[in-house]
């Protein structure tokens, strides 16, 4: 496990400000013509990226994984790519920000920083085609792009009606969730970043489909009740809960009983409501980097304020999809991929 301070500078809001602000101020007087091309929003967004980039190294830097950075690397340039700003802007921001960490910090913090900064710039100069938006453990069903489709055009009945073609063909409702849903969500995020849709749209998509879940469930088929019991919750921050929710549903179907808290859950709740609650399993979803280092000291609170008392903690969500071994990280007792492949570990 990683000592306490591993993180430097980059859990310290001032610290972090300042490191923005000097990679920030070195790049446009380096390039004089970016405030002209760009204008003030152009430098908000620059400097919105940066905080960024210290979200994913922080993130590399806990799971001690620099190929979580350059997974970030590549997706942020087909970003970039598709809004017309230069990846070469993107690789010398990296190379300005660890030379920030060189000069502002001790050696022994800097050195792991750095080298996972230059894992992403050499990522970026590499031939290699940039990273998927996510990769599909399971094939999706046929119907998926009608579903997507439909989103897209924002018509919820057609979305809800293949839905439910989906499960009276005989899908479950984690089977359809997993291989109907999450395609198409996946999929509709990468139209995104290649800026072929607008933010709003996605957003629109998952309204519907949150939507289409809440009918699916009321259709769906259920095992008889078990002794087992499961909590859900997103952590402090995280206010992605689509993936938690279809995670919920799949456990209530095999019978376990569950309570969902939703996303953005404060630690010092979630502990109240698991001392309450006295869950077998708590399920805690984490969608980005800045999430991870919340997550662990909700782990670490739970393990010491509940003792042998404290449920298995699993962990998921696309921040944990980044690296293969990011639930250990977090001194979390298990990972699952999606919600089949937490059926799946649940019947092993």
């Amino acid at each position: 496990m990683i000592e306490l301070g591993y993180l430097a500078g980059l859990d310290n809001p001032q610290w972090r400000d300042g490191a923005v602000a000097a990679v920030l101020d070195s790049l446009y007087l380096r390039y004089p013509d970016l405030a002209q091309q760009f204008g003030p929003g152009g430098k908000n967004a620059f400097r919105q990226d940066l905080h960024y980039h210290l979200d994913y190294l922080a993130g590399a830097r806990l799971a001690n994984d620099p190929g979580m950075f350059e997974k970030y690397a590549l997706w942020l340039k087909t970003v970039l790519d598709s809004r017309g700003v230069p990846s070469q802007h993107l690789v010398e921001s990296l190379e300005l920000l660890a030379a920030h960490c060189t000069d502002q910090l001790p050696a022994a913090q800097a050195e792991p920083l750095c080298a996972i900064l230059r894992a992403g710039q050499q990522a970026l100069k590499g031939n290699g085609l940039p990273m998927p938006y996510v990769e599909l453990r399971l094939p999706a069903l046929l119907r998926a792009a009608p579903y997507q489709q439909a989103l897209l055009s924002g018509n919820h009945r057609a979305a809800g009606e293949l839905m439910q073609a989906a499960m009276r063909s005989g899908c479950s409702l984690p089977e359809a969730s997993v291989r109907l849903v999450q395609p198409a969500m996946y999929d509709i995020g990468r139209l995104w970043q290649e800026n072929r849709i607008t933010v709003a749209k996605e957003h629109l998509a998952t309204a519907i489909t949150q939507n289409v879940l809440a009918h699916a469930y009321l259709e769906a088929k259920f095992a008889p009740p078990k002794e087992r019991s499961a909590m859900f919750a997103g952590v402090a921050g995280n206010h992605h809960s689509l993936g938690l929710r279809m995670m919920s549903d799949a456990f209530e179907t095999v019978g376990w009983q569950t309570v969902y808290l939703g996303g953005d859950v404060p630690t010092g709740a979630l502990l109240r409501e698991v001392d309450a609650s006295r869950p077998d399993l708590l399920c805690l979803s984490l969608s980005m980097p800045i999430h991870l280092a919340t997550a662990r000291e909700a782990v670490a609170a739970l393990r010491a304020e509940m003792g042998s008392r404290c449920p298995t903690i699993w962990v998921g969500g696309q921040a944990t999809l980044l690296g293969k071994r990011v639930w250990q990280a977090l001194d979390a007792d298990g990972w699952a991929y999606d919600a089949l492949q937490a059926l799946e570990q649940l019947a092993a």
